[in-house]
């Protein structure tokens, strides 16, 4: 099971199974629906609440990139997820006999012997495993989760115990806990309570988020952008005009290490999640 990781298609986002974005192995459906639409309602009020508070500079800090991503994923997800339950209402309607229709009895009549069947059965199940049968808006929703969790963790992890990405006199209020840690108690809570699988080579996509985002800030510092405080960085860590070999050497260790060292840990993560619903279910 564990070889089938180390495939090279699953640098792609590709799943047989599609309800696994959108339903819950532990909440029904109209559960699943209520928890997302609160947890999403809460997490934009707080991004809205921070684009008035920073306005346009919101746009220049990682932790508020990686807060938007959080509201777009679930937002999405929660969006699929209405969806998905408003689809089952209407096939439980159409579904429903209606009372002037007289039902005739019918006979199905099943050709070939039981291991015949069996065997052909299994033929097709293993051929579906191998399928992909996500659509674009799945795979949009895979990849938003990916980067909100991945980055989510940096964030956290950077912010608290390290102080890397601290800015100086931030208040420790609501609005500063939801987004360095709040934001990943949500994430992990969401990846716990659905069934969305995690691919230890899907490292790269927060990977390049990392780039995309560092290459941002050297742009912004040769523009002469300057931070809320107007200096002339984003981060003290990320101040170029005094950049140490050092934070080229963190930088540099985090993409390569760290960040597939956090990839493991959301893959064993979902690894127990997997487990205890196989528990659940025997």
């Amino acid at each position: 099971m564990c070889l089938d990781e180390f495939r090279l298609r699953n640098f792609k986002l590709w799943h047989p199974i599609p309800v696994d974005f959108t339903h819950s192995p532990w909440l029904s459906l109209p559960f699943f629906v209520f928890y997302r639409v609160i947890v999403t309602g809460y997490n934009l009020a707080w991004l809205i609440y921070n684009i008035y508070l920073k306005q346009v500079k919101l746009f220049i800090y990682l932790t508020d990139w990686t807060y938007l991503m959080l509201n777009l994923y679930f937002l999405f997800a929660t969006t699929l997820t209405i969806s998905a339950f408003y689809h089952e209402y209407r096939m439980r309607r159409a579904a429903r006999p209606s009372t002037n229709e007289k039902r005739e009895p019918g006979v199905e009549i099943e050709m070939g012997s039981g291991d015949e069947n069996a065997n052909r059965y299994d033929a097709a199940t293993e051929e579906a495993r191998e399928e992909d049968a996500l659509r674009i808006h799945h795979k949009m929703l895979w990849f938003l989760y990916i980067i909100s969790a991945n980055a989510g963790l940096v964030v956290t992890a950077g912010y608290w115990p390290w102080s890397v990405i601290y800015e100086d006199n931030e208040p420790i209020d609501v609005n500063n806990i939801t987004k360095h840690a709040l934001n990943t108690v949500f994430i992990l809570i969401d990846t716990f309570l659905s069934s969305v699988p995690v691919r230890l080579f899907h490292s790269v996509y927060p990977m390049l988020y990392m780039v995309v985002y560092m290459s941002f800030t050297v742009a912004y510092w040769q523009l002469g952008g300057t931070n809320l405080k107007g200096e002339p960085f984003i981060y003290t860590l990320l101040d170029y005009d005094n950049f140490e070999a050092s934070t080229g050497v963190i930088i540099a260790a985090y993409l390569l290490l760290g960040q597939p060292i956090l990839q493991l840990i959301l893959f064993g993560f979902v690894k127990i999640r997997d487990c205890l619903r196989g528990r659940q279910e025997n």
